[in-house]
């Protein structure tokens, strides 16, 4: 079947999960061995929710929040993401959905250091149409959102871990996405900085209805969180 070329522009609807996976595998696959990074995963994740994902170095957590955010595709198995199968979608719809639902926040930042917090947080809407001065608004607002206000014109090097991790937020939130996907968002940073990141992230799942996915390492903070999904050796064991 010739995937689908309509685009995503409407918004999703709130009466199925924001997210589900249906007998999702992955594997990589060389000339003598084959690697199983997830092994028939199933999963549903209420709009609204904060999900953290936990289990031990290698198990698979990052690949699932990959396939999640559709950054990696499953060798089989479905993904959905607000009732839209992303496999019917073409490459182009895929990238619409992902940008205009689904914001990112990695371990290491991913921030470019020849520019300041805002043309950082401007990048994500650089593929929708707008002008500049409406990008310009909205990161602005973003970075406010975040405690940033007064950092907008500082480069990435100006900035603590901290800071700069609260600008990959705001540009993870700046196109107004349902979804946050967070990989390890506290991993490089000491645990008060970690703890202000985390209170944002709640922030943003109880004031904003986002739904929040997490991976992380920290049983504390994913007691906070309103379900825990654990993963092992690739396959869903709670």
């Amino acid at each position: 079947m010739k995937p689908a070329t309509a685009t995503v522009d409407t918004p999703h609807p709130r009466s199925g999960p924001a997210l589900a996976l249906g007998g999702v595998e992955k594997l990589y696959r060389t000339d003598r061995v084959e690697t199983v990074a997830l092994s028939r995963i199933d999963l549903e994740i209420r709009h609204g929710s904060f999900v953290s994902v936990m289990g031990p170095s290698g198990s698979g957590k990052s690949t699932l929040l990959h396939i999640l955010g559709l950054l990696d595709a499953p060798t089989s198995g479905t993904v959905t993401i607000g009732g839209t199968d992303a496999a019917r979608l073409n490459d182009k719809a895929r990238a619409q959905l992902r940008n205009r639902h689904i914001g990112f926040v990695f371990q290491q930042f991913h921030l470019v250091p020849d520019l300041s917090a805002r043309d950082n947080v401007e990048l994500p809407l650089l593929y929708r149409k707008g002008s500049s001065g409406e990008r310009r608004r909205l990161a602005e607002k973003a970075l406010e959102r975040v405690g940033l206000a007064a950092r907008m014109d500082h480069r990435p090097t100006q900035m603590s871990g901290g800071q700069q991790q609260r600008v990959a937020i705001a540009r993870a939130i700046v196109g107004q996405p349902d979804i946050v996907l967070a990989d390890e968002p506290t991993g490089n940073l000491d645990s008060a900085m970690g703890n202000e990141i985390m209170e944002l992230l709640e922030g943003l799942n109880r004031e904003d209805g986002t739904t929040i996915v997490m991976v992380t390492h920290d049983a504390a903070l994913a007691d906070r969180t309103d379900e825990v999904v654990r993963i092992f050796d690739g396959r869903r064991v709670s």
